[in-house]
């Protein structure tokens, strides 16, 4: 018998939560700032993927349906799997891997999909992935086998998947297996993985970089300075990856470059947030003036302080804003800031830094 209307507007809500949580749960820092609001997520996530499967049939009819839609996206399709997983079905699985490895967001997403699951029920999946001759297929059941912290076969080899994906044509395996399946504490791999830096300004080698300085390869932070200095697609998260690192002298020498190109307020902006150098936090109030840049200036005022903005109500809303403001798009995950309730609580935060 179908569910009747009601019971499938509630089951659709449940597919609709679970994407959008999964999506929030991605797009929020996994810091002790969030970790309250992180948990909270994660339970009802949770909670909308168990109604979603104890609604069986119909359940799955939704996921169909968002497999057979070109405007799928990556928070969909982590629901999608989760439920092909959890119902155990080869026709479902293979059905759902159909679009697992597009790109590395989906590729993410399934396996975090096969990751929350308890390993009772992820062990059967990891296995029969382990036996898989497909690169991609194999990398799906060893970071399951490492989320779980169980000994992956032989046949699931971290120096093995290297030496694959950066030898053959996988770039989006060779993407996931940097940035969700090997971690900072596999140091082993670095001089397998030094090799294959190269000097293309490339998401792929901007990766590759970043994960060997993380394995202790921290002589290759020069490597970076190419993506501070030349427009890319990567050059935000270099600045922000390369600042939450580095020292005096060379800090202060990469800070003067920054300075030297009064037009990358952005930059300068993200390199103070890295360093958490509250000496600037004057000049990042400043910026709060500039619409183009208001937005991050109070993100960085929170990474420098510790306070969250919205919490305070120290944020300004869309009907308090001019027109002109609001044609900016620059940073819509963040607040606009209320400036002078900023300045009227220096107090608040200024005997702290």
């Amino acid at each position: 018998m179908a569910p009747a209307p009601v019971i499938k507007s509630v089951i659709e809500s449940h597919f609709d939560e679970a994407s959008d949580c999964y999506a929030d749960l991605l797009g929020t820092e996994n810091t002790r700032q969030f970790a309250q609001y992180r948990h909270q997520l994660y339970q009802r996530l949770m909670a909308n993927l168990e109604g979603l499967v104890l609604s069986g049939d119909y359940g799955w009819s939704l996921c169909q349906q968002s497999l057979e839609n070109e405007a799928n996206r990556a928070d969909e399709h982590f629901v999608v799997a989760f439920l092909a997983f959890e119902f155990n079905d080869i026709r479902y699985v293979k059905n759902m891997l159909g679009n697992a490895f597009i790109d590395s967001r989906f590729f993410k997403a399934t396996s975090d999909a096969l990751c929350w699951h308890t390993w009772q029920k992820a062990q059967f999946w990891a296995n029969q992935f382990s036996r898989s001759e497909k690169i991609n297929d194999r990398l799906l059941g060893l970071r399951a086998f490492r989320y779980h912290q169980k000994q992956a076969p032989l046949s699931l080899s971290l120096k093995t998947a290297v030496e694959t994906c950066f030898n053959g044509q996988h770039k989006i395996a060779r993407d996931f297996l940097l940035t969700d399946v090997i971690t900072d504490k596999d140091t082993e791999l670095l001089p397998v993985l030094n090799p294959f830096i190269n000097d293309e300004l490339s998401t792929g080698n901007f990766n590759l970089i970043c994960k060997c300085i993380s394995l202790q390869g921290f002589q290759l932070i020069d490597r970076l300075l190419p993506f501070i200095s030349q427009q890319n697609t990567n050059q935000e998260n270099a600045v922000a990856f390369v600042f939450s690192r580095i020292a005096k002298p060379k800090r202060c020498q990469w800070l003067n470059f920054l300075k030297a190109h009064p037009d990358d307020i952005r930059l300068l902006l993200i390199a103070i947030g890295a360093m958490a150098d509250s000496q600037y936090l004057d000049w990042v109030i400043r910026q709060m003036d500039n619409p183009e840049h208001a937005r991050l200036a109070g993100k960085t005022f929170s990474l420098l302080t510790g306070i969250d903005l919205n919490e305070k109500g120290w944020t300004l809303n869309d009907a308090s804003l001019d027109q002109a403001w609001l044609a900016y798009d620059f940073d819509e995950s963040f607040d606009w800031p209320d400036k002078s309730q900023i300045i009227a609580n220096r107090a608040t935060w200024q005997n702290n830094h």
